[in-house]
C-alpha cells in the first residue's frame, strides 16, 4: 500500500471523517439550542399567573443571571406590592438588562421614565413576549389580581 501503514490510513480516515463532520455537529449544536429556547417558551406560555417561570436561554446558550419570578411581576409596576402581599423586586433597570441580554437594542430608551411610566409597562410587555408569556395570560392574570 505505497508505504503506508494501517495505523496512518486510519488516522487520516479519521481526519477526514472529522472534517466533514465537523459543520453538521454544529449545526445540530444549533438545533438544540433553537429548540431548548422554544420549549422554555412554551413551558413559561402554559404557566398560571402565579406559577415560577422557566428561566429562557439567548442566543449563545447562556442563562441570565436575573429572571422575573411570576407572570404577576410584569403587571406591577417595580418596587412595589404584589396582591400576594410580597415586595415586587423586579423593576425597570432589570427589564432593560434583560431585553439587552436578549439581544434588543436599549438605545431608544430614555432613562427619564419612571416605574409607573407607559414606557416602563411598555418595556415589561416587551420582555413578556421575548420569554414566552402570552398577551392572553397578562390580561388573564390582571383580571384576578
Amino acid at each position: 500500500m505505497n508505504g503506508i501503514t494501517a495505523d496512518e490510513l486510519r488516522g487520516m480516515m479519521t481526519e477526514i471523517i472529522n472534517a466533514a463532520l465537523t459543520p453538521v455537529i454544529a449545526r445540530l449544536d444549533q438545533i438544540d439550542l433553537r429548540l431548548r429556547i422554544m420549549s422554555t417558551k412554551h413551558q413559561n406560555s402554559l404557566a398560571g399567573s402565579d406559577d415560577q417561570l422557566v428561566m429562557v436561554p439567548n442566543q449563545q446558550g447562556e442563562v441570565p443571571l436575573e429572571f422575573p419570578t411570576s407572570i404577576r411581576t410584569f403587571l406591577v409596576s417595580g418596587d412595589e406590592m404584589l396582591p400576594n402581599g410580597q415586595h415586587n423586586n423586579w423593576n425597570k433597570q432589570k427589564s432593560r438588562a434583560l431585553l439587552v441580554f436578549y439581544g434588543e437594542d436599549p438605545d431608544n430608551e430614555s432613562d427619564v421614565d419612571d416605574e409607573n411610566s407607559s414606557r416602563s409597562r411598555a418595556r415589561r410587555l416587551r420582555l413578556a413576549k421575548k420569554i414566552g408569556v402570552s398577551r392572553t395570560q397578562l390580561n388573564f392574570a390582571q383580571l384576578v389580581l
